[in-house]
């Protein structure tokens, strides 16, 4: 095998190996998307991941944080640069306290960009710009946090935060899937771009909402609107504060509901037969996320020093099932979603 054809069957080799270390659930949708859509929407996770790393991996300074951004944004702004700056200056900043999986990933980062740039001319520009944006805001929350960590001031700052995390990829993606479903009709795909955001931000949601006390203990992160009920980031695990900080929680479940209701009509709007793997994708982490933030809102685990509210793996396996059988009907769809709610 030519050296060219070696080294591209490693880097393949690399993401197919770290997407589900860094992400299962989204690893078991890409992984059942079509081969000609399978490698793009992987790769696009991965640099998702990557920037995401950046933003609030553990043990990185701030400085450093900064130095990297620079270096991503260099590495997709110009596919000529050598991807190799990147991991380098990684395995400057990084340290061990950064999740090992998450590492690894920034250290070899170049597989990556290679496959970014491997992929057609068509997913590339799908891909790029949505990515760029998330790592301009990313940079932006990240100096406004400083050493000090980052605090949101309301539910809109919150909404915000949640656009450049994941509401840039709910843009990806559905520019991706509009070059893979052919012929969709130019009223359903304005009504696909305009709930795409909130496919990503109802997702992101629930899992801030799920996730406060595990990321309160990682490193006193917290990504919750805390100012206007008076609380500090200290109170959140606080047993005398518990009623305030499920005030905040509910609040946001709130939101996220808003969201995944809109996310919803967005994985219906794809059309049958030519976007059936699109609802898969899809229906999958929003059942997930549906059945999570009911178990976040009625849990005693919420809020729990060393505690997840999390569902079943009984769950988990049924949304696998019943979702392949579900997706070619809208009224089965709807069955799913409605059965992984309380």
């Amino acid at each position: 095998m030519p050296t060219q054809r070696r080294e591209a069957a490693g880097d393949v080799a690399f993401c197919v190996r770290m997407l589900p270390e860094v992400s299962r659930t989204f690893a078991l949708s890409i992984e059942a998307l079509p081969e000609e859509l399978r490698e793009a929407v992987r790769v696009a996770y991965l640099l998702c991941r990557i920037v995401d790393t950046v933003e609030d991996g553990c043990g990185i300074a701030a400085s450093h944080r900064q130095v990297l951004f620079d270096a991503f944004d260099e590495a997709m702004a110009h596919d000529g640069l050598p991807p190799e700056t990147f991991e380098e200056l990684s395995r400057e900043a990084m340290g061990e306290e950064v999740e090992p999986a998450e590492r690894e990933l920034c250290l070899d980062a170049g597989a990556v960009f290679r496959r970014f740039r491997s992929l057609p001319r068509a997913q590339r520009e799908a891909i790029r710009p949505h990515v760029q944006e998330m790592s301009f805001g990313m940079r932006e929350y990240v100096m406004r946090a400083g050493d000090r960590g980052l605090q949101l001031s309301s539910m809109e700052d919150l909404e915000h935060y949640c656009y450049y995390v994941a509401g840039t990829v709910g843009n990806l993606l559905t520019g991706l899937f509009l070059l893979h479903v052919p012929g969709v009709a130019a009223e359903t795909r304005s009504e696909l771009e305009a709930r795409a955001v909130s496919f990503g931000l109802g997702l992101q949601m629930v899992n801030i909402v799920k996730d406060v006390a595990a990321d309160h203990e990682r490193g006193g992160h917290c990504y919750l609107p805390l100012a206007p009920s008076e609380l500090a980031p200290a109170d959140l695990l606080s047993p005398a504060r518990r009623d305030a900080a499920l005030s905040v929680v509910r609040a946001v479940c709130g939101r996220a509901r808003e969201h995944l209701e809109r996310a919803r009509e967005y994985t219906l709007l794809w059309p049958v037969p030519g976007g059936v793997e699109v609802r898969h994708f899809c229906a999958v982490p929003l059942a997930l996320a549906l059945a999570t933030l009911d178990e976040v809102e009625r849990s005693s685990a919420t809020l729990r020093p060393g505690a997840t509210p999390k569902v079943s793996r009984e769950t988990v396996a049924r949304v696998l099932v019943e979702a392949r059988q579900a997706v070619g009907s809208d009224e089965a769809l709807r069955r799913l979603f409605a059965g992984v709610q309380g």
